[in-house]
């Protein structure tokens, strides 16, 4: 537990001392607390049945407890010290030898030393008696400290022979006269000798003609039921409880030790002085009477007022986390529901009515109300979601439309779970609302410019085949054709010259040349635009140049076709075509491979090519995006509203998957 200095009690006391030297402040600490038990052990005194050596209350024991419990450990041998000529002088003036003042400093200071230090271990923080712990704490404490110092006093008692009555009884009588002193002195001393007086300057008026109203009526009750010059009636004994319970849940911890310390007070003085209650059987047994009636009212008090104020603090915490909320879930544009299901009782927070349309003062409307704010087309969706969530017990979520009477719409998304009862019923579904508006206008920007790009991707491809034709047909109709006139006229020029060997054996080399120059030709021109798509369709296409491909690379590549369809979309045939060539040419340049295969395949509708090889492989995330060919290929599957899949493994080859849905183009 933090240490408290009693400097901060003699502050509270003087005004303030400014800025002490550091051996000033145990010094005028313990000069205040050896003065605060002389005069304690006087009201002790005082405090004691006529023929009975005990007093029914004891002081000074609580006021050194209280005192090692605000104190820092440094200090504590300070105040020991201090408290001992103020011991001394009190026990010889009243006739007490030495010998048993010393014994009783010993017992004493014992139950001061195991009460506080029993505090400061098992209550970490500053004491307050403002949480059930430390209340709970506090009382064994109050118990525990008297019980062991009690075997100690009765014993040094007994002893020394000064006193009457058996090693229990005079146990008994100092165990219930400490354990009351502690309940209410120890409280006074750390709660008001911690405390600040300027705290109390700005306490409203009405709050202190409470304060006043609260104490008259204390004081004239407790007079009342513990005089019996005033009333003989037992039965106004525990009139002053309704005016304690006051006390502790209007004015807390402090007000509650206060009442407790004027009821007590009285209680005793009338007592010892003949009058009240508690007068009509021997001292001891009177005693007795006054320390059980008061520690057991005190007991239930001190919890009462500690849990009110820990539900006060709950009460704040929640206010607070309620505003944190509330703040954070109006940064994100989100809103608070709660639907009693039972009764059809719904709540809004002010957010959510706004994404509804309604004011912050417009009342909440029915669960059929709400349907009926929603977009016509939404209505059904949202109404299974609920249905489903209260049910079945799943989440609710759903996003919905909600039109406002401006023309605008609002997207709302909301979430919520339900609440069941006991029984297992729903009685309760709550959640929230969250604004999605500019998000939906967002995605709906970015499908937009999607749909654009592919658009313009498409007619990109589309130019690009159209270029290809075009650029195919001048190959083969022009360019192949003039290459092909050129080698009918080398030809012709080696016939006229055969006489001449040198120059028909450099003619024969032009002609080869010119010959392989035009298959090149007529191959490139297939390449860019394969006629035999046209002539013999997707499978026969790819049959040719699979042999073709084999022929060349040495890489043996089957095919399989399985079509059910006599005639496959133009466009769709060029897609597979190209995507076909450009993965059997990155098989022969990367990827090693001695086999290879190529699968088409009809099903359902769908159109399914699948090109697989037994090469090394390679890291498709890695290449994803640095090359055009993989490009190039997914955004001809987008454009054909299919899916292109790519799975390859390290050692074990790449499978590529086209699948097209049949009559997209």
């Amino acid at each position: 537990m933090q240490a408290i200095s009693p400097e901060r009690f003699i502050e509270s006391t003087t005004g303030g001392v400014g800025r002490l030297p550091t051996l000033m402040r145990p010094a005028l600490a313990a000069l205040l607390i050896s003065v605060s038990y002389y005069l304690g052990a006087k009201i002790g005194f005082a405090f004691t049945f006529a023929a009975r050596p005990v007093s029914t209350l004891w002081p000074p024991n609580s006021i050194l407890l209280a005192a090692l419990v605000l104190s820092p450990f440094r200090w504590w041998w300070w105040l020991l010290l201090a408290v001992l000529p103020a011991h001394f002088l009190i026990q010889l003036q009243s006739g007490v030898p030495v010998s048993m003042s010393l014994l009783w400093f010993i017992s004493n200071s014992s139950e001061a030393l195991l009460g506080a230090f029993c505090l400061r271990y098992l209550i970490e923080e500053p004491l307050r008696f403002d949480s059930i712990r430390q209340v709970a704490v506090f009382v064994f404490v109050a118990v525990l400290a008297p019980f062991v110092s009690s075997f100690l006093d009765a014993s040094f008692v007994v002893l020394k022979g000064w006193g009457t009555g058996s090693y229990w009884q005079i146990w008994r009588t100092r165990f219930f006269a400490n354990v009351l002193a502690e309940i209410i002195v120890v409280p006074f001393i750390v709660m008001w000798g911690s405390a600040r007086l300027t705290i109390y300057r700005s306490l409203s008026i009405w709050r202190w003609l409470e304060t006043l109203a609260l104490a008259i009526s204390l004081s004239s009750v407790s007079v009342i039921a513990f005089n019996w010059n005033l009333t003989p009636s037992k039965t106004l004994l525990y009139t002053p409880v309704p005016i304690l319970l006051w006390a502790a849940v209007r004015f807390g911890p402090k007000g509650i030790n206060l009442s407790l310390m004027l009821v007590v007070f009285l209680t005793i003085w009338n007592a010892v002085n003949g009058y009240g209650p508690f007068v009509s059987e021997t001292p001891e047994e009177n005693a007795l009477a006054i320390q059980l009636f008061l520690i057991l009212i005190s007991m239930p008090l001190m919890l009462l007022a500690a849990v009110i104020q820990e539900l006060g603090r709950s009460q704040e915490n929640a206010q607070r986390n309620e505003y944190r909320l509330t703040m954070a879930l109006s940064a994100a544009q989100m809103g608070t529901w709660d639907w009693h299901i039972t009764d059809g009782v719904t709540k809004w927070s002010e957010v959510t009515k706004r994404m509804f349309g309604f004011s912050p003062g417009d009342s909440e409307t029915t669960p059929e109300g709400f349907l009926a704010l929603l977009h016509p087309d939404d209505r059904s969706k949202v109404n299974e979601a609920i249905s489903r969530a209260i049910n079945y017990g799943d989440p609710y979520e759903s996003e919905f439309r909600v039109p406002h009477r401006d023309g605008s719409i609002r997207w709302i998304r909301g979430k919520g779970k339900v609440v069941f009862d006991q029984q297992g019923k729903p009685f309760r579904l709550i959640g929230i609302n969250q604004d999605i508006t500019v998000e939906k206008n967002s995605e709906e920007q970015l499908r937009e410019s999607h749909r654009q790009v592919r658009a313009l991707a498409g007619r990109l491809i589309n130019a690009q085949e159209t270029e290809r034709r075009r650029i195919s047909r001048e190959l083969h109709d022009d360019l192949n054709q003039r290459v092909a006139t050129l080698a009918v006229a080398l030809s012709r020029l080696k016939l006229k010259l055969n006489t001449q060997p040198e120059i028909v054996a450099e003619l024969n080399k032009l002609y080869d040349q010119t010959n392989h120059l035009s298959n090149n030709i007529r191959q490139l021109s297939h390449q860019l635009h394969p006629v035999t798509l046209e002539h013999l369709g997707l499978a026969g296409a790819l049959k040719g140049f699979i042999d073709q491909f084999e022929t060349e690379t040495g890489i043996t590549t089957s095919f399989t076709a399985r079509i059910k369809s006599k005639k496959i979309p133009f466009e769709m045939s060029v897609g597979l075509f190209r995507i076909a060539l450009e993965a059997l040419r990155n098989i022969a340049r990367h990827s090693q491979a001695q086999s290879a295969s190529v699968v088409l395949e009809e099903d359902e509708r769908l159109l399914k090519m699948t090109v697989m090889d037994s090469g090394t492989g390679f890291d498709v995330e890695a290449k994803r995006g640095s090359g055009l060919g993989l490009l190039s290929a997914g955004e001809r599957v987008n454009l054909l509203q299919g899916t292109f899949d790519v799975v390859s493994t390290p050692a074990k080859g790449t499978v590529i998957t086209v699948t097209i849905p049949l009559g997209q183009s």
